[in-house]
This record gives structure tokens, sequence and C-alpha cells, in this order.
């Protein structure tokens, strides 16, 4: 059912866990999937330093979890953009699992990151 690549990924994950003290974080619950997907960020200057993420899914979302904290750490946090056609073609696979919620997940926490920001600036 899984590719080699996913399931290499789902046995060895990258950047799983919880960031002490994160600049954002956000977590989505998709009942469609069973799907329960956080994601953690420290960010300087503006730049996403490291990111990692907790998921209680199956391995295909938790592969999709691990890919995009690589995709991203080291990328600008405001000028951040990535698909789930980029993120389907790292993995390999095409499969017709809605990925968008990892990412919407993903965007909260800039976005978390991002008020936080402003506030501090007040």
């Amino acid at each position: 059912m899984y590719n080699k690549i996913i399931m290499n990924i789902f046995s060895n994950p990258k950047n799983s866990g919880r960031i002490s003290k994160p600049d954002g974080i956000a977590d989505l619950y998709n009942a469609e999937q069973t799907a329960h997907v956080e994601f953690s960020l420290r960010i300087e200057s503006g730049i996403i330093m490291q990111c990692k993420f907790r998921a209680q899914a199956n391995p295909y979302i938790t592969a999709v979890c691990s890919k995009i904290t690589e995709m991203v750490t080291g990328r600008m946090a405001n000028m951040l953009y990535i698909d789930s056609m980029s993120v389907k073609k790292a993995l390999e696979d095409e499969s017709d699992i809605d990925i968008e919620f990892c990412l919407d997940c993903l965007k909260g926490a800039v976005r978390d990151y991002q008020e936080k920001l402003e506030k501090s600036s007040r």
C-alpha cells in the first residue's frame, strides 16, 4: 500500500517531537483521516531554523509531516510557499490522500509566530 520511501520515513522520521518554547505552534485534527498533527517552529530573524512535528496518523501522513519539516527548514517564514504536489513529488507518491491539512497546520504555526511577533512589537 505504501511505497518504500514512505515506509522508510515512517520507520525513521526526521524532526519528530516538539520544540521546547516554540516561536510558533499549531495543531489540527482531521476526523476524516483520523489524524492529529502538530508543528512547532523555532524562528530566528524570520528564518525557520528548526521545525518539528508530532503526528498520530497513518504512515503516509507521518511521512508527509517529516518531509515538510525538511522542506521548510532554512526558509523565510513570511515567504513560505509549499504545496501538496511538491511534497508528493518528494515522496515519489501520487496517492489521493489529502495532505492539505498538514500544510494548513504548518501555516497555522507560522501564523502563530507572526501574531506573537506583532504583539511583542506593540
